[in-house]
């Protein structure tokens, strides 16, 4: 009966990999060509944001925020949420970005840290820190029109002329 069961295993066995061989090797095909790498040297250095520094236009985006529920809980970047801090949470932007984001309607900016993901809303691209939507006056309308500016070392001549009030 052992001998039957290891025979049936074996004969399983093989036939599996008859099958999959084919699929595994049309996966792998061409990972070793330089289209590949290229693909993934692009891939790499748009997640890095370390193409070309972005404009000196701020994008706008649609704001909110958030803070007592999430106040002590763990950001999606390991990180204690503290609603006080100077943070943000961005759907797509690498953790860690630094944004400059101004409330038109007063002109107050606010210099923020991306640590979290969100929000997910389909409405709102950026989620600010209790402490960073005081400064720029979004508490009492809760959600509003926001222009936002990635602050990288390329721009730094540039940051002057979006003082943080």
């Amino acid at each position: 009966m052992r001998k039957m069961r290891k025979k049936l295993s074996v004969t399983f066995l093989s036939l599996q990999l008859l099958f999959i061989a084919p699929v595994i090797a049309d996966s792998v095909a061409g990972m070793g060509s330089d289209e590949f790498k290229q693909d993934q040297a692009e891939l790499l250095m748009d997640s890095q944001h370390s193409q070309e520094p972005p404009g000196r236009t701020p994008e706008k985006m649609i704001a909110s925020y958030y803070a007592d529920y999430f106040h002590g809980q763990t950001t999606a970047n390991g990180e204690t949420f503290n609603q006080y801090a100077m943070t943000c949470a961005h759907k797509t932007l690498p953790f860690n970005t630094r944004l400059r984001v101004t409330n038109p309607q007063n002109g107050k900016s606010v210099e923020v840290r991306v640590n979290d993901r969100g929000p997910y809303l389909p409405d709102r691209d950026i989620d600010l820190s209790f402490g960073a939507a005081k400064k720029i006056g979004l508490i009492r309308p809760g959600v509003a029109e926001v222009e936002v500016y990635i602050l990288h070392p390329e721009n730094s001549t540039h940051l002057n002329e979006y003082a943080v009030n």
